[in-house]
């Protein structure tokens, strides 16, 4: 162990002189200026420059720096946003390893020789470890129907091989050999240099390092087992299994090891490819269409999402339904953040900024006494005027950078999710440029807030399940404006203070803004059933007639 962590050490020293980093990181990540997100001022030009070198050097170093690339790529709180941009280009393709040298993965594979004692002992010469190495490669393809020992795609964690399995076509991803021996020793690398780490990005007690080390661990824990990827796929699946026109490749259980994992081949075109082929522009549409509202249900229907859905990972099939691949990287997301997460996003859509500052401090667990919350409300009403009006494009902010300044600490799901969905509107602002989550996002969360039954359920249900078109824009705030007073009205009753000749009033009221209420919802969503909701409304109408008549 202390002679491959001396290896390494050299290794990694070799790799930061090659590119100079050390002295260029710490003038960079030391140098605070005023940048803009496409970095285009020249301090942003020559740290891009700077930045490439580091992402080149985490791809030469293999699986462990890449992840740490990949979360520094959604810590723009911490790094310049040239390093985020350059950081989120991670390429995690490297050069192909033998299909012999992977036998030591090969678990599948069963090879009966027997060998004495002293046979096993013995230490055996180059030759005798490749022979092995050969008969286990052979008996492994012997599984398949046929198997091609060259990959269709090599990463710094496992390669992907084609085959034919019982008549089908199926991809086996396969770990690389020694791999975890590796990352146990970058890891504890890391952890000599956190001092040296913490000198250079200076962020003080606002930065956890051992968290931050800790999600790269974690993340790198749930990687090399791919039996944790079956998992996660035949879940995804069991979440989609009634939606037409999202898929998830079928496994082969049987065939699945800690190091392999046989999966049914899909047969599609991925979105990133699609981005630049002469497709028409309403199927480009469609294709951001079902891959945010699939998105959404994971997050805040299913609360377990795919976390690292860049253009490469998504497949477009022939009968356009989009196939999700690669489940090494997953969040999960329990009620209670569903909830505050909910709230927070239908209060910046409501344009609610004493309510979005609330959610926020309960989605990072902080105290309104331990934060300046009269300039966090200045932030946050400026935050809420770019989402509402801001031009097109990305209309998903970065809340992280808020969460830094005033010291909440937000739970690290927040920020993987939120790095998830920057990915999958860069990629279907490609496919539209027009494209904008928040019109696509209304009908999904209605549904979520239904899950999750949350306070105001009324008001919030009738808010989104109305289409965004331009002539029921009064008929929504009339219902909004009705829902403000019933919940005004719910507050009296409960304080019990009214007088016994004001309850009958207080009564007769409630129940015809209940009535209103309900029978507005279901003529705007009860299809074939909207004449019951015509014949509520209109009974509520001539009811109110009455008792101002009877009233004079």
């Amino acid at each position: 162990m202390m002679l491959g962590k001396t290896k390494r050490y050299l290794e990694v020293t070799r790799v930061l002189l090659k590119y100079n980093l050390i002295p260029e990181l710490y003038r960079d990540l030391r140098t605070n200026y005023i940048s803009n997100p496409d970095c285009t001022c020249d301090f942003d030009v020559e740290n891009r420059q700077t930045a490439v070198k580091l992402r080149q050097a985490f791809e030469d170093l293999g699986p462990t720096f890449i992840k740490m690339g990949q979360t520094m790529s959604k810590r723009p709180d911490l790094v310049p946003q040239s390093y985020v941009i350059e950081m989120s280009n991670l390429q995690d393709k490297v050069k192909p390893v033998p299909f012999e040298e992977m036998a030591e993965s090969l678990d599948l594979a069963c090879v009966c020789e027997y060998q004495t004692r002293e046979d096993r002992n013995r230490k055996k010469s180059e030759e005798e470890l490749k022979a092995e190495r050969e008969r286990r490669a052979k008996a492994f393809i012997e599984i398949f129907d046929s198997f091609d020992p060259e990959p269709i795609a090599c990463g710094s964690i496992a390669q992907v091989y084609k085959g034919v399995l019982d008549g089908k076509p199926v991809a086996v991803k396969i770990l690389r050999p020694n791999l975890i021996d590796t990352i146990n020793i970058d890891l504890s690398i890391l952890d000599d240099f956190k001092p040296v780490m913490k000198k250079i990005l200076r962020v003080g007690k606002k930065f956890d390092i051992d968290a931050f080390l800790l999600e790269i661990r974690e993340m790198l824990t749930r990687e090399v087992d791919l039996r944790i990827e079956a998992v996660n796929m035949r879940r995804f699946d069991d979440n989609f299994k009634n939606v037409k026109n999202v898929s998830v490749p079928e496994i082969y259980p049987v065939y699945c090891s800690a190091n392999v994992l046989t999966m049914e081949f899909v047969r599609g075109t991925q979105v990133k490819d699609i981005i630049d082929m002469p497709v028409s522009q309403s199927k480009k549409s469609e294709y951001t269409r079902t891959i945010t509202k699939s998105y959404l249900k994971q997050v805040y229907i299913d609360g377990f999402y795919h976390a690292d859905p860049h253009g490469g990972n998504m497949l477009v099939e022939e009968n356009d339904t989009v196939a999700f691949i690669d489940f090494g990287a997953v969040g999960s997301i329990d009620d209670e953040l569903q909830k505050n997460m909910l709230e927070f996003y239908y209060s910046i859509n409501n344009r609610d900024v004493e309510e979005a500052t609330q959610a926020f401090l309960k989605i990072g667990g902080a105290d309104a006494r331990d934060v300046d919350v009269r300039r966090l409300r200045k932030d946050m009403d400026d935050l809420i005027a770019n989402q509402n009006y801001g031009l097109e494009g990305r209309q998903s902010d970065n809340y992280a950078k808020l969460g830094l300044k005033y010291d909440i600490r937000l739970p690290g799901e927040f920020s993987t999710l939120q790095r998830a969905i920057l990915l999958i509107e860069g990629v279907c602002l490609e496919l539209d440029p027009r494209y904008n989550i928040k019109t696509i996002a209304i009908p999904v969360l209605m549904d979520a807030y239904k899950k999750l039954n949350t306070p105001k359920g009324a008001a919030l249900h009738i808010e989104f399940s109305a289409e965004p078109l331009d002539e029921k824009a009064e008929l929504r705030a009339a219902i909004r404006e009705v829902a403000e007073k019933m919940e005004y009205m719910g507050d009296r009753f409960l304080e019990g203070k009214q007088k016994e000749s004001k309850r009958s009033v207080f009564s007769r009221e409630f129940y015809l803004v209940v009535l209103l209420v309900v029978s507005t919802y279901i003529l705007l969503t009860g299809g074939s059933f909207s004449w019951v909701g015509l014949v509520g409304f209109g009974g509520v109408i001539l009811i109110a007639l009455l008792s101002v008549i009877r009233g004079n």
